[in-house]
């Protein structure tokens, strides 16, 4: 074969592995769970002072939260978070639920509604097999009052 005829092929060719490596690239970043985005970030950026309202808010009740995770068994962790008032006493009575995600597989988010297991004491099981930090978003309501607040629990070293 004389160089005119092999050009053509060898063209085509580095075309062909400029398109497999697009499409590689383009599978991995959608598919790595490491990678996340921030779900209505446009939207919260926009009610930004909301968001610090709610806060100062979260912060005039003077709740106390005490957030742990437990190391992983049998593929769960258990949350379980302590809530009290700013006299330390026990928080009753209360919906108390939580968006938690490992730092190192930011989009895996699971949200738990935790259920009473002792005075102001609110538990649940989490799917998961992951030591080390985790983010917590903690929303808790009590007749009127709402309450949220952002925690980062280490749950111990990977």
């Amino acid at each position: 074969m004389n160089a005119a005829k092999l050009w053509p092929a060898a063209l085509v060719a580095v075309l062909a592995i400029t398109v497999l490596a697009n499409g590689a690239i383009y599978w991995k970043a959608n598919h790595d769970s490491s990678f996340a985005v921030e779900p209505d970030y446009y939207q919260r950026a926009i009610d930004w002072d909301s968001t610090v309202a709610r806060g100062q808010r979260s912060a005039a009740l003077g709740w106390v939260t005490d957030v742990r995770l437990a190391p992983p068994e049998a593929g769960h962790a258990t949350l379980s978070i302590t809530l009290t008032t700013r006299d330390g006493l026990p928080l009753d009575a209360a919906d108390v639920r939580a968006a938690l995600s490992h730092n190192a597989q930011g989009a895996n988010v699971y949200e738990v509604r935790l259920l009473a297991s002792g005075p102001g004491l609110y538990a649940a099981r989490v799917p998961s097999t992951a030591q080390g930090l985790w983010r917590v978003d903690i929303a808790v309501v009590r007749g009127d009052d709402i309450y949220s607040r952002r925690v980062t629990v280490d749950n111990g070293a990977p």
